[in-house]
């Protein structure tokens, strides 16, 4: 082997000096830069721990935990809660219902393969009417990402403007918002179609219309029913607190009862909505199940081909008649429960005053002055999810380790004997670990705000300790099951050689899975940006507290101003982590 003489070997030496002193530097500032941001954003947000440890604080706490138990359930009240319950399903299903039909064809609109780029668009490429069509393809997928990015929070507060109280401006804003997300899958799920049978239907002379229903439709319906599934459940969470701004459901007998001091009342709706979410997880969950491919039973062997051939000729028919018409009756009543009355529409005159609201929102106020004075907030907002989030990964991640089975299960093949004793401690640990985060997790951000707002008081403090209440339980899950998901061959090893918990989980687990847990704090924090958006709709501070105050106070065209701030700043939300978080974790 060849030698390298005295002088590369210590120029090789500096180089590598060089470098790692480099990187230590840039490691160095890189945490200077984190803590002083965290610092400024402290600041920002005004949060003052000295508050949390008064006594005035510790009673406040001991006040509402004594008020929630026992919980209310006398008679009355659990009518209230099941016409509550009632009023959230029937907002969600209209909504989601509405949704679809509003998805559907904006997804068909702004769909690649059908008007932009592909073999159905390159015979008149470059072209001025392939120039407009690309054009207005585009301009339909912008405002599908502007109805996106609105939260449906502040789409409800807008219909309760509009329309007035109760669940009809509950579900138009479910069927607003979500016809943007759903708008946006659709989409995707159409061009992601094999386009062979879209260019022999155009071969033989097909319209655009034609080509969607007989060769995009029939290949993407299987992911649209599935999403649309799905999307019905986040439909059922969002009613449940769209009543927070008058539009009905669970979620205005929660803030009734918050605000009246009725304490049980509130443990009971909570947990009445717990429920109501559990319930609709498994119906869901089970019914796209259901739908996958070689979903179905098996045949039992006595049955013969004769037999299934006759009854898949008069009993399946009969069935899809009837789960039909069921279901059409379900959403019939389901519209007619949501407000969606004859004499609602007669009376109220809803369309003219929701024109007129509209109408008010445009031109925006661009004035110099108030564009200023929203600079603050906006900076809170930031602040808001910053350190609600930060909070969330701090305590989601001390509570994802004891919920984490290949961390506190022990196999019984492994070194070492455990007594009785010692297994049923490590799964009451681990059990433990899971209830707090299901709990955490199944709050929503704005019950959480309203239940910080009792023991603290008003204020983004308020709102920053709900959104990491509330993601502690999100990012626990997730980063329990992920560690849990991450190959065993290293655990394994490391416990053949005796290494403990702590060993294993940096050692084993988190070279494995830091990539995916990175992701999914990422993802978190751009949930936690819209929701910091709207807790000031509940007192919970940033720009919330402006969109509520101008409704109160009538200025729409401020309101419009602020609509397209809390667009553009999703949007920036969205190119951080796509183009810089995201790259930075992959690489």
């Amino acid at each position: 082997m060849r030698r390298l003489s005295n002088a590369n070997s210590a120029a090789l030496a500096s180089d590598l000096f060089v470098r790692g002193r480099l990187w230590t530097l840039r490691r160095i500032a890189s945490l200077v830069a984190m803590a002083f941001g965290l610092a400024i954003v402290w600041r920002i947000d005004g949060v003052q721990l000295n508050t949390v440890f008064q006594r005035s604080t510790a009673q406040a706490l001991w006040t509402l935990l004594r008020g929630l138990f026992p919980p209310d359930l006398s008679l009355g009240f659990l009518g209230v809660v099941f016409r509550a319950l009632l009023s959230t399903l029937a907002t969600a299903t209209a909504g989601t219902f509405l949704s679809v039909l509003i998805a559907i064809p904006l997804a068909a609109l702004s769909t690649s393969i059908l008007w932009r780029r592909g073999a159905l668009v390159a015979a008149d490429q470059g072209s001025r009417v392939a120039i407009l069509r690309a054009a207005a393809s585009r301009a339909v997928l912008a405002f599908l990402g502007f109805l996106r990015a609105i939260p449906d929070l502040v789409w409800g507060l807008l219909f309760v403007t509009a329309v007035g109280l109760g669940s009809l401006a509950g579900t138009l804003a479910l069927a607003v918002a979500y016809a943007g997300v759903l708008g946006r899958i659709y989409a995707d799920a159409f061009a992601d179609v094999d386009p062979r049978p879209l260019e022999a239907l155009q071969s033989i002379g097909a319209t655009r219309a034609q080509i969607f229903l007989r060769g995009i439709w029939p290949q993407a319906r299987p992911t649209v029913i599935a999403y649309t599934l799905y999307s019905f459940e986040c439909c059922v969470r969002a009613a449940s607190v769209l009543g927070f701004v008058g539009a009905g459901g669970i979620g205005y007998e929660i803030s009734l009862s918050m605000r009246l001091f009725e304490y049980g009342q509130a443990l009971t709706l909570i947990l009445a909505f717990v429920v109501l979410l559990a319930s609709t997880d498994v119906v869901s969950r089970r019914l796209r199940r259901s739908l996958q491919p070689n979903a179905g039973q098996a045949e039992a062997p006595g049955f013969g081909q004769e037999n299934r051939a006759s009854r898949n000729g008069s009993i399946g028919p009969t069935l899809s008649r009837a789960g039909y018409a069921l279901v059409g009756a379900i959403v019939a009543g389901s519209f007619y429960f949501a407000g969606f009355t004859p004499q609602h529409f007669g009376d109220a005159h809803v369309l003219g005053n929701m024109l007129r609201f509209w109408r008010g929102m445009f031109p925006p106020d661009l004035a110099e002055e108030f564009l200023l004075g929203m600079g603050p907030l906006l900076l809170q907002t930031l602040a808001i999810s910053i350190l609600g989030t930060i909070i969330g990964i701090a305590l989601g991640g001390l509570l994802a380790i004891p919920a984490t089975s290949t961390l506190v299960l022990v196999e019984r093949d492994s070194p070492g004997l455990q007594s009785a004793s010692q297994r049923t401690l490590r799964w009451s640990i681990l059990c433990a670990a899971r209830f707090a985060l299901n709990v955490l997790r199944s709050i929503p951000d704005l019950v959480w705000v309203l239940l910080c707002i009792v023991v603290i008081g008003i204020g983004p403090f308020a709102g920053t300790l709900a959104i990491g209440l509330h993601t502690a339980g999100v990012l626990g899950k997730l980063y329990a099951e992920t560690l849990e998901e991450a190959p065993r061959q290293p655990v394994e090893a490391l416990r053949a050689v005796g290494a403990g918990p702590f060993q294993v989980l940096f050692w084993g687990l988190w070279p494995q899975a830091k990539r995916m847990l990175a992701s999914y704090t990422i993802v978190r924090w751009e949930t936690n940006l819209r929701v910091s958006a709207i807790l000031g709709l509940v007192g919970g501070g940033g720009l919330g507290q402006a969109v509520y105050n101008n409704v109160q106070l009538g200025f729409y065209a401020r309101l419009g101003t602020l609509l397209l701030l809390i667009y553009a700043l999703v949007m920036v939300s969205d190119w951080l982590g796509d183009s810089i978080f995201r790259r930075s974790v992959a690489t």
